[in-house]
């Protein structure tokens, strides 16, 4: 492999030391209310820092960027625990780098085992998802322009996708979406560093996991090639944008056949499996329409409804909560599509959040979901949201 100047100035000017104390950062915890899907707690925070400069005699070097470590990630979006995780000897740190699409991609370390995490999600069986996997990856632009921070309009245009995989399963089955995924994020000094979370899948250890950043919200197939005869999986050379992959170096002792054919057997079942009252439940088995709508409706949160979907303004009402603490609300659009229903309102729900209600569809197209607000003085704002048009090509 090539080795520049710029990568052996890189690691012989990396500083050891650690940056006192915690910088400012916000946390956001949002569990979202779905009536037809299973729901994820999802977090991100913003902190900003200053670039360093290093001065050796009459020479001006430019120090190589010192990254935040996972363990120092965890910290930053307030998760003791998995900081504690990270800091562990069960801890894998890679420190690995790839460029790719115009990005320059780090995979900094990994970190799985049961209850890691000070926040711990539940199924929709109320069931605790205490075995997890969590890895962190920093992205930062080739040509040095910074990531935008989180809160920016230009944050996500060109999103990117985080995952892991296994070696000998399809990847367009098997990653983040399928798996009980998702992420948080952290914008520092023109870096994203990209925090991922799902089921621990150490089991897999001796046929080998991988972790790939790849351009779009989802998985894209054209992203890798897997190979079905060895179980290959590997980047597609022609492939235009971002398709970073990298071997996670797990502890080959940590793999249990039996668990992992367990675990697949039940992600089966799973998947197989639809909720009562779901519209799978309702209708029959999902297609391909079903789950391009299940993927869309898993990534909308409170904190970023407003980038992938907009209101149908003629829908907006105000609406006054009942004895017994639900709301009554009709819609009638000019397509003729129509919907009616109640919605309860519950002490968890905060002031000013949007609260994801029921949806419908024929296709992603003509996906309607409504969406609730509560204001200060108790009254409730409904509105319907679809998608917007680009979310949708």
């Amino acid at each position: 492999m090539k080795v520049d100047m710029d990568e052996l100035l890189k690691k012989s000017l990396t500083p050891t030391d650690v940056p006192p104390g915690r910088l400012n950062c916000q946390v956001l915890l949002r569990a979202k209310e779905r009536k037809y899907m299973k729901h994820k707690k999802r977090f991100s925070a913003v902190i900003v820092a200053a670039a360093c400069v290093m001065l050796l005699g009459s020479v001006t070097v430019v120090a190589a960027r010192r990254y935040f470590s996972p363990a120092e990630i965890a910290s930053e979006v307030q998760n003791d625990a998995l900081a504690k995780a990270f800091s562990g000897e069960g801890a894998v740190l890679v420190n690995e780098t790839q460029e790719s699409g115009g990005y320059r991609i780090t995979l900094l370390g990994s970190v799985a085992g049961k209850n890691i995490s000070d926040y711990m999600i539940t199924d929709d069986k109320g069931v605790v998802e205490e075995n997890k996997i969590y890895t962190v990856v920093a992205i930062e632009r080739a040509d040095g322009v910074p990531m935008p921070d989180t809160s920016s309009d230009e944050y996500d245009k060109e999103p990117l996708y985080v995952s892991h995989y296994i070696h000998g399963l399809d990847p367009k089955k098997y990653s983040l979406q399928s798996m009980g995924g998702g992420h948080s994020t952290v914008v520092r000094d023109g870096v994203m560093y990209r925090m991922v979370e799902m089921d621990n899948i150490e089991m897999f250890a001796d046929k080998g996991i991988y972790v790939g950043v790849s351009s779009g919200t989802f998985y894209d197939a054209e992203a890798y090639r897997f190979d079905e005869s060895s179980g290959e999986i590997s980047p597609n050379t022609d492939y235009e944008g971002v398709n970073a992959l990298f071997i996670l170096p797990v502890d080959k002792r940590k793999a249990d056949s039996a668990a992992a054919e367990a675990y697949l057997e039940a992600l089966h079942t799973e998947w197989e499996t639809p909720a009562q009252g779901s519209y799978e439940f309702q209708i029959g088995k999902r297609d391909a329409t079903d789950l391009a709508v299940e993927d869309f409706m898993s990534m909308l949160t409170s904190e970023n409804l407003d980038e992938y979907a907009v209101p149908v303004e003629s829908t907006r009402k105000v609406l006054t909560q009942d004895q017994e603490g639900a709301v009554s609300y009709a819609y009638e659009l000019e397509t003729g599509a129509s919907g009616s229903g109640k919605f309860w309102i519950t002490p968890e729900m905060a002031v000013g959040e949007y609260q994801l209600g029921a949806y419908s569809y024929s296709d992603l197209q003509s996906l309607l979901i409504d969406v609730f607000v509560i204001n200060e003085d108790g009254t409730v704002t409904y509105v319907v949201y679809q998608p917007k048009k680009e979310t949708q090509e």
